[in-house]
This record gives C-alpha cells, sequence and structure tokens, in this order.
C-alpha cells in the first residue's frame, strides 16, 4: 500500500531529491525529541516507514556519458599501488552495494530498484575507463556522487579496481586519447559552516541549503532541562544558489533574525591546478540583504549625528557583504582559505551605542579536514574590528557525498547571515556556554 502511494507522488527525479532532504530532516528531529513525546515519536516513525519505502523507488533511463568522458584514458591503469588504493576505496564506500566481489550484496539487489550493476558483466566491463570514471564522478539517483568526495586521482583509482574483477564477457579494447582534467576543488560545498568558499557548482541544476542554530545552552541547572538549548528559541536561514556557469553562481535566501531576504553572487576569478601552475582558488563574493522587520520606534525630534532630521528610509533597511576568497586544497585531506570580508550597514543605532560603526572589516579563516572517505572536522575562525564579536565555529560532517552533506555544528553565535553575524555579540566560552546546530546542503 505504501509503495503504490509513494509511487503515484513520485512523479520526476527531482521531487524524489527532495524527499531525501525531509527524510534526513525528520531523522534529525527524532533524535531532538526522543526524550520528550512518546506521541511524536509514533509519527516520525510512520513517517520514516513512509521514506525508507522511497528509497526503494528509483526511476531511471539508460544511464550513458557524455562523448568527452569516453575518450578520457585511465592515468593509473594496472598500477598496483592504484589497484590497492582503489580496493580500500571501494571496500569502504561501494562494497555495501555492489558487493565484495563487484556482483552485488544479495540484500541490496532485492531490496533496491533498481538494484546495483554486476560490475563483472560486460554491460559494465565493455564500458571506456571514462565512462566508469564519469558515473563514480557525477552518481544518480541512490548512487551519490563522488566528485568533491574522492579526488581524481582516488576515482581513477576506484576504476583500476573495478577492471580486476573477473570480467564474464570480453572487454573493448579502450581509445588512448590522453585528455584529463587538472583542476582542483578545494572545498565540495559552496559554503563551510557560516563561510563561503571557493566552490562553484559545475553542472545543471540547483543547490538547497538549510543552516539551523538552537539557543545558548549554559553550564548551570538548566543545561538538560533546556535539552543542550534545543528546547529555546533558534534560528534557521533557508537558501537556493543557482550555478550560471563554471564560474558563476547567485543565491536568494530568507534568515528568520532579522527577517533578512538577501541575494548573493560569486564569481570563480581562479581555480587551483593540480600541476601547481594556479596554486590557489579565488573567487569574488556579494550579498546584499533586506530586512522586513517593522520600523524601529524613533522621537519626532530624532536627528542623524550631523544634527539631520533622521526620517525612516527603504535604503535604510539594506545590508552588504562583499568578500575576495582565496583558497588551497593541500593534499587529499586538508583544505583551508581565508578571507577580506567588508560588510556595512546603512544605519547605524548611534545614542545606544555610540561606538558601534557603519562597517565591520573581518579576516575569516576556515579549515577542512578529512578524518574518513564519508567524515570531515570544520573549523571557522572570524576575527574582525568589532570589538563584541569573535565568532568561532566547530562541525562534524557525519556523512557527506558530492551531492549533500550533514553537519553537526557547535558555534558561539546563533547569527546565520554575516550582515546579522558581525554586529552581534558572540558568546564568551565557558561562561555564556555555546549553541548548537546543523546545517544540511543538497545539490540536485
Amino acid at each position: 500500500m505504501i509503495r503504490s502511494l509513494v509511487q503515484q507522488l513520485l512523479k520526476n527525479y527531482q521531487i524524489y531529491e527532495f524527499a531525501v532532504i525531509w527524510f534526513e530532516v525528520r531523522i534529525f528531529c527524532m533524535f531532538v525529541y526522543l526524550f520528550k513525546y512518546y506521541y511524536i515519536m509514533k509519527f516520525n516513525a510512520l513517517i520514516l516507514l513512509f521514506f525508507i519505502e522511497l528509497f526503494n523507488i528509483n526511476a531511471q533511463n539508460l544511464w550513458r556519458a557524455p562523448q568527452e568522458f569516453k575518450q578520457l584514458q585511465n592515468p593509473l591503469r594496472d598500477r598496483i599501488s592504484a589497484i590497492q588504493k582503489g580496493q580500500k576505496i571501494y571496500k569502504s564506500l561501494c562494497a555495501s552495494c555492489h558487493g565484495d566481489n563487484g556482483t552485488g550484496n544479495p540484500v541490496m539487489i532485492k531490496t533496491l530498484n533498481p538494484p546495483p550493476a554486476d560490475l563483472t558483466t560486460g554491460l559494465v566491463q565493455q564500458q571506456t575507463d571514462g565512462e566508469i570514471f564519469w558515473k563514480i564522478t557525477e552518481g544518480r539517483g541512490l548512487m551519490a556522487s563522488y566528485k568533491n568526495m574522492l579526488s581524481d586521482e582516488e576515482r581513477w583509482a576506484v576504476v583500476s579496481y573495478i577492471r580486476k574483477f573477473e570480467k564474464k564477457q570480453t572487454v573493448v579494447k579502450q581509445d588512448n586519447s590522453t585528455e584529463k582534467t587538472n583542476e582542483v576543488e578545494s572545498f565540495s560545498f559552496s559554503q563551510l559552516i557560516n563561510a563561503k568558499t571557493t566552490f562553484i557548482r559545475q553542472t545543471k541544476g540547483f543547490g538547497f541549503n538549510i543552516q539551523h542554530r538552537f539557543g545558548a545552552a549554559k553550564f548551570d541547572k538548566n543545561l538538560i532541562r533546556n535539552f543542550l538549548g534545543l528546547d529555546l528559541a533558534s534560528n534557521v536561514r533557508f537558501s537556493f544558489e543557482i550555478p550560471v556557469s563554471k564560474r558563476f553562481m547567485f543565491e536568494i535566501g530568507r534568515t528568520r533574525y532579522g527577517k533578512f531576504y538577501d541575494l548573493g553572487t560569486k564569481y570563480l576569478l581562479i581555480k587551483q591546478t593540480r600541476n601547481n601552475r594556479k596554486p590557489i582558488s579565488v573567487a569574488f563574493y556579494e550579498n546584499i540583504a533586506l530586512t522586513t522587520e517593522n520600523a524601529p520606534q524613533y522621537s519626532k525630534h530624532a536627528t542623524f549625528e550631523d544634527g539631520r532630521q533622521f526620517e525612516y528610509k527603504f535604503y535604510h533597511r539594506l545590508f552588504y557583504d562583499t568578500q575576495l576568497i582565496v583558497s588551497r586544497k593541500f593534499n587529499d585531506k586538508l583544505s583551508g582559505q581565508i578571507a577580506v570580508e567588508f560588510v556595512w550597514r546603512n544605519l547605524t543605532p548611534y545614542i545606544k551605542h555610540p561606538e558601534e560603526k557603519a562597517y565591520v572589516i573581518a579576516f575569516p579563516v576556515s579549515l577542512r579536514y578529512k578524518i574518513g572517505l564519508t567524515s570531515a572536522i570544520d573549523l571557522e575562525v572570524m576575527p574582525n574590528s568589532h570589538h563584541k564579536t569573535m565568532p568561532i565555529s566547530l562541525a562534524y560532517e557525519i556523512a557527506s557525498s558530492g551531492n549533500h552533506v550533514f553537519q553537526i555544528t557547535l558555534t558561539n553565535s546563533d547569527r546565520i547571515l554575516t550582515q546579522n553575524l558581525f554586529f552581534n555579540q558572540t558568546l564568551h566560552y565557558p561562561k555564556d556556554g555555546f549553541m548548537l546546530g546543523f546545517n544540511l546542503v543538497r545539490y540536485f
């Protein structure tokens, strides 16, 4: 019954992808309410059953690689070290569905629709190395994209290992083209925790981002009572990012605190190359935000600092953020970046805070260190010219691939949009406690 209902709802591929996001959010909410509401847990269990069944459905057409990828030649073909490396990656990421020997996991074959491919058959082995490489890179449906989780070398190593499976049919000889991509992605997604990165999605489609910050959890008697701050007021930002080209994208978002609507653009000026002819990636980012909160209450005798009569105008609602971002991928595990950031607001409350300025200059520093093929530790420190703010954030990626990432965050501010983040005081550890949260990014 559930299966037939889901098949009726599943009209196209993008509905399936949105369902994946909702499924992940519901899992997180289940843990939030685990110790609180029994009946909510029962409802969430039904939601889980619904989406587990959804995972069993995936209507795919014949999967063909673009013509240009068919000509790619594996630079690591028949290298023993590459085969060994590919075996390690395959056992970690691929064997759960395709089986240890490539013939498919019997459980997954019965569960998934369509079932995982038998990698030993001629249907797979007659494909060129470039075709297999492209499919590992891009992924489709339930098979994740590994474009940003695995380096080019790691993906070629997996191709080399797949070639060592026993073949049931004769393999077609490969073309001898030597075309090879030399560019390197410093980061896998367009933002790390709060900071923007130099990454721009290279394929068609769009990205959907959720950033959520719970209330402050202080080290006092209310720490458990407030469930580590999860029971308190929280901030959330939803945003969509749309790549226009390989070097240009724009985003639109909405943030709860400040009731901000924002529009941003990013342009990739330089992209790092493997041969270090271009040792860094450089991107320019610009964002304009509009607060839709009620106009502030002020006296009819209020004036500007220079004595002019004050009148609240539309442009007083605008905030701006300009960044020049420089990043580098140092090796397969470590990536880092630094940015020069200028944030401006058109209205500053002078009487309440005469020391406040209309601008903040910041130098955010970000690091990402992979601790496994599917996990990483992220760190952000944002020194800036504001005397009361020093945003510091730590995140643990518990599941990541080329199409999505889920992070659990630990921060000292519940502000998300940088136009709001730098103008609000941050918490001081350990006196003021900490704030938990999560980020979810999904590309379609």
